[in-house]
C-alpha cells in the first residue's frame, strides 16, 4: 500500500465514523443487553457508550468498564480510527469491507502470555489491565506473527534492505 493510498484509508474510515447512523431498536448482536441498550439512547455521548457496549462482547478475563476506559478512537500502532460498533452499529462490515483489519479493535497483550510465563510472571499480572492495549486487527495480527522485538528489528532491517533501498534496479 503506498503512502497516499493509506492516508486515503485513514480519512475514508475517519469520514465513514463520522457520519455513522445509530441503530434505534433493540437488538442483542448490536446493543449486547436491553440494559445497555436504553442506557445508550440516553447517552450524551453515544460513540463512547460504544466502546462501553463493544467491551461487554469481548471475550476478555477482567472488569469491562475499565477495558472500555482503555479504548482510544485511533489504533495506537497504524493510527487507523476504531469502530466499535457492534452488529448494525458497524460501519465497517469485515466481511464486505477488504479493509484487512484497520478498523475493527482488538484486544491484546503488551507483554505475551508465553513471553510473561517466561518472565515468571504470576496470572494476575499478564491479566492485568496494565498488560493489555487495543489495537486494529492489522496491527494484532503483525504484532502476533512476530516471537521477539530482536525477530521484529530483522524483519524490518531486511525488508528495508531488500524493498525499500534497492537503488539498482
Amino acid at each position: 500500500m503506498q503512502n497516499e493510498d493509506f492516508e486515503l484509508l485513514i480519512s475514508e474510515g475517519s469520514n465513514a465514523l463520522a457520519f455513522r447512523k445509530y441503530h434505534h431498536q433493540y437488538d442483542s448482536n448490536t446493543y449486547h443487553s436491553e440494559a445497555l441498550f436504553e442506557k445508550f439512547k440516553d447517552s450524551k455521548n453515544q460513540s463512547r457508550f460504544l466502546k462501553l457496549i463493544w467491551a461487554m462482547g469481548v471475550d476478555w478475563p477482567g472488569d469491562r468498564i475499565a477495558l472500555a476506559k482503555l479504548c482510544p478512537d485511533v489504533c495506537p500502532v497504524m493510527g487507523t480510527p476504531l469502530d466499535y460498533g457492534r452488529g448494525y452499529n458497524r460501519v465497517f462490515n469485515p466481511l464486505v469491507n477488504n479493509d484487512d483489519g484497520y478498523y475493527q479493535p482488538t484486544v491484546d497483550h503488551r507483554v505475551s502470555r508465553a513471553e510473561a510465563a517466561k518472565l515468571g510472571w504470576p496470572e494476575e499480572q499478564i491479566n492485568c489491565i496494565d498488560n493489555y492495549v487495543i489495537v486494529c486487527r492489522k496491527a494484532n495480527t503483525w504484532k502476533n506473527d512476530c516471537p521477539s522485538e530482536y525477530m521484529f528489528n530483522r524483519f524490518v532491517d531486511g525488508m528495508r534492505k531488500v524493498y525499500y533501498n534497492n537503488t539498482g534496479v
